[in-house]
């Protein structure tokens, strides 16, 4: 089965607009050494969506985030790792997803389950400090999880003898100039590429939304395929990918 005409093809990186339901079973198996991804959190409810809520708050107008229902969220996932069993290295890889709460039962708890079967082996649990707590009900929330798995009967991906142990609680604010209510920081992405990754390496994220992973790949001499369901973030990220390497600083 060939894969769909790419929205974007340059440099070693490519993004595909459409569903990675659709896209994921045409890649190449075992051709991947890095999946690193933020899904869809299961923030929608019945009584309406959550992060439009939520930007009404803060006064900004957002339209709401497609497969995000509670249930939605975990079909579209759970078909994802399935396919990223099947097309990550089997010497050494990784896997990495981050996830919020919401849904009927905590993301990171379902996510962590989910990635220790069906070919994959969860390894470990990084903490995203946000610095400041965000909104929330009784306790509110100032992290997220970076749940971290690889494909069974292998090993974990690291970039090198020398590439040092990393703490599992990374503090760093989120950007303040998002392009999608979900961007996590570059250097943040950039952190888990570089020490899973060498040059040249395949980095996968099946839910892009504005590029980060993509941006963070590209500024570290990764390959690196993204897709994404909604154009919208797929011509900011073009619009990324674009602009000027940025410096990361010591990423790793």
């Amino acid at each position: 089965m060939s894969l769909p005409e790419p929205y974007y093809c340059e440099d070693g990186i490519t993004i595909y607009h459409g569903d990675c339901r659709d896209v994921l079973p045409r890649l190449e198996a075992e051709s991947v050494t890095l999946l690193w991804t933020d899904p869809p959190y299961g923030h929608s409810n019945h009584d309406g969506d959550f992060n439009a809520r939520l930007n009404e708050h803060r006064g900004i107008e957002s339209k709401p985030i497609a497969n995000d229902g509670a249930y939605e969220m975990r079909e579209v996932v759970d078909f994802a790792l399935t396919e990223a069993a099947r097309l990550l290295r089997p010497d050494c890889c990784c896997c990495c997803c981050c996830c919020g709460g919401g849904g009927p039962k905590p993301t990171f708890a379902w996510l962590a389950e989910r990635m220790d079967r069906d070919g994959l082996s969860f390894f470990h649990s990084v903490i995203w400090d946000k610095v400041n707590p965000g909104l929330g009900w009784r306790y509110r929330r100032q992290h997220e999880m970076v749940m971290v798995a690889h494909r069974r009967g292998g090993k974990l991906a690291w970039a090198s003898e020398e590439t040092p142990a990393a703490p599992n609680v990374v503090a760093m604010m989120p950007g303040r100039d998002r392009e999608h209510l979900n961007e996590k920081p570059l250097k943040l992405v950039s952190g888990f590429i570089a020490r899973h990754t060498q040059p040249a390496d395949l980095v996968l994220d099946p839910f892009m939304g504005s590029g980060t992973t993509l941006r963070a790949a590209k500024d570290l001499g990764r390959r690196a395929i993204g897709i994404e369901l909604e154009e919208r973030y797929c011509e900011i990220a073009v619009q990324r990918l674009a602009q000027m390497n940025l410096d990361l600083g010591d990423a790793a």
